[in-house]
């Protein structure tokens, strides 16, 4: 079978955006080969790519990743919940952006749980540690607020 590409013509190939082997314009070539199309249904330009098998393979690559990033941030947790062990979690800090944190202090927050204040980043920006990794969160925003609505 012989395969005679130019470019403005038409090949089937793997669109990117639709996720489906479509019919797709030829934008440019090298070695009588394409490797720019433009997908006929959605229009969108990418390289040419015959078939899905070549991009299914690095996402499943990917995927092993997370679960060992996840186990990582858990042991940063538990070597943190076990460094503050002799502070009173009675007196634990419900998270609020107006409350004013410092370092080492273990606050509860709403949506991720129970947490410790790493750093200090900016004056109303720390970082903090939960089970499921580090987050930035705004923190002593009452005073911010009101010089805002000063400033206006």
């Amino acid at each position: 079978m012989s395969n005679d590409y130019s470019v403005s013509g038409n090949v089937d190939g793997w669109c990117t955006k639709c996720k489906l082997v479509l019919a797709h314009t030829i934008m440019a070539m090298a070695n009588n080969l394409p490797v720019k199309v433009k997908c006929n249904t959605c229009n969108s330009a990418h390289k040419f790519r015959a078939k899905q098998s070549g991009i299914s393979k690095p996402k499943s690559a990917k995927s092993k990743s997370p679960a060992r990033k996840v186990k990582t941030q858990e042991a940063n947790y538990n070597d943190y919940m076990s460094r503050l062990s002799d502070y009173d979690l009675t007196r634990v800090k419900i998270y609020s952006m107006d409350g004013n944190y410092k370092k080492d202090e273990i606050i509860e927050h709403f949506k991720f749980g129970v947490g410790i204040v790493l750093s200090l980043i900016q004056t109303n920006k720390i970082e903090m540690l939960f089970k499921d990794g580090p987050r930035i969160l705004v923190h002593n925003t009452a005073l911010g607020l009101n010089q805002n609505y000063l400033a206006t």
